[in-house]
């Protein structure tokens, strides 16, 4: 089934989270008192949880929102005498690989590769399979003038600059990246990538990916030669604790508006399941 809700998480993986830009002047932070904290690594489902988690919208939230927002829009389109055009599909999950392949089993099976852990099931379904023109003109024009009413889609990535969410992801991001052992484990894994003959991509040095082979097995053998390298160095471990304690740090900052944030989430998700049902969506 093609995928043609437009879902706030396609294109991140849901999860992704990489290198962001630089964020600009940031706040001082010592992140000493938070070293107990540390990032949990799902090996089998190449999934890394943050503390910053907490506070946004996990895939099968983000499927609910979505879905409600639709029947709000369509709710609009039918007041205007008109079908919604084509609208349903899954929500794939992909492996985190924001810093790369790090898990061997991964990497033997899909080189650099990023594979579908899960799929969500879809929710919404307009019913229909034509989206001509006029009808694409006004679900835009619908999408626009129910904006105020739709649910927010508590994930960073869509929030806006000036949200506290986005602000807390790109500043603890940017925070670790300078910080001197963000350095240090990444110099350690392309130390050993290079004792094993394999060297950065010129065309990005900055990147988490090394240059690999043309062909399907050599791009394999260089992922599990990766993995090992990142296992050895502890990296992805040590870089996610880093930025799993700048979070901390930055959480605690911002407890209180976090507080209602979280209070704000779980109203959202209320209201959006009491849409759902209202459409025949019961156990949700």
């Amino acid at each position: 089934m093609a995928v043609v809700l437009l879902f706030v998480l396609a294109g991140c993986g849901v999860n992704q989270t990489g290198p962001q830009a630089d964020a600009g002047p940031l706040p001082s932070i010592d992140r000493s008192p938070y070293s107990g904290v540390h990032a949990q690594l799902d090996h089998a489902n190449a999934e890394i949880r943050m503390p910053m988690d907490s506070y946004e919208a996990d895939p099968e939230e983000s499927m609910i929102i979505t879905a409600a927002n639709m029947y709000i829009i369509e709710g609009c389109m039918k007041n205007a005498g008109m079908v919604m055009p084509e609208k349903h599909g899954n929500l794939d999950v992909k492996a985190d690989q924001s810093y790369g392949v790090w898990v061997p089993d991964f990497a033997a099976r899909y080189g650099y590769e990023r594979p579908t852990i899960r799929t969500i099931p879809g929710i919404y379904d307009s019913g229909t399979r034509d989206s001509p023109q006029v009808a694409v003109k006004k679900y835009f024009e619908c999408d626009k003038s129910t904006a105020g009413d739709q649910i927010p889609a508590f994930r960073s990535r869509v929030a806006g600059q000036d949200s506290l969410l986005t602000k807390i992801i790109n500043d603890s991001n940017a925070l670790a990246e300078r910080d001197p052992m963000w350095k240090s484990f990444r110099e350690a894994w392309i130390k050993c990538l290079g004792d094993s003959g394999i060297t950065m991509r010129q065309d990005s040095p900055e990147a988490w990916v090394p240059s690999y082979p043309a062909d399907k097995q050599g791009e394999i053998r260089t992922a599990l030669q990766d993995t090992e390298c990142k296992s050895k160095a502890n990296m992805m471990q040590g870089l996610m604790d880093i930025r799993a304690q700048y979070q901390a740090a930055l959480i605690e900052t911002h407890q209180g508006a976090l507080n209602t944030l979280a209070d704000e989430k779980s109203a959202a998700l209320a209201k959006a399941k009491d849409i759902l049902r209202q459409h025949g969506h019961g156990g949700l």
